[in-house]
């Protein structure tokens, strides 16, 4: 049976400094976003808001989608086909939990924008961070 996974995003930023979870599934250890899976019948954007504040403590905002998946990536801990959607997000509320939250999130960091652990992430993540310094430049202002 062929099966996918909608897993969503959140990217706080502090200046040029992004947060960043050192998470674990099974015996592997890995670099990604705050966030998770959307649950069957769950709203993104409450999966979002649930998945960032059960793995970071902090209650968030989103503010507008950064990225989407683009290629087609394959989990490599079990048989799906994952598609991630990345949030830019504003704290709103709560207390940072740098040590994790006890389960899959062993803790968490910031780090700049020129300094990813790229060598620790996933394909998907690959895919966002390559291009997550021009999604968060300074957008250009239009002329009507």
């Amino acid at each position: 049976m062929r099966k996918f996974s909608c897993r969503i995003y959140g990217v706080l930023r502090e200046g040029e400094r992004v947060l960043l979870t050192r998470s674990r599934f099974g015996p592997k250890t890995f670099i990604n976003f705050p966030g998770g899976g959307v649950e069957i019948e769950e709203a993104p954007g409450d999966a979002l808001r649930r998945e960032f504040a059960e793995e970071t403590g902090l209650v968030v905002k989103p503010v507008r989608i950064l990225h989407a998946s683009l290629e087609a990536h394959l989990s490599t801990q079990a048989p799906i086909q994952i598609v991630s959607v990345y949030w830019l997000v504003e704290r709103v509320s709560g207390e940072l939990r740098l040590s994790g939250n006890g389960e899959d999130v062993l803790e968490l960091f910031w780090r700049g924008l020129a300094d990813l652990p790229l060598q620790e992430m996933f394909p998907a993540e690959l895919e966002f961070c390559e291009r997550l310094p021009a999604l968060l430049a300074p957008r250009a202002a239009t002329v009507e």
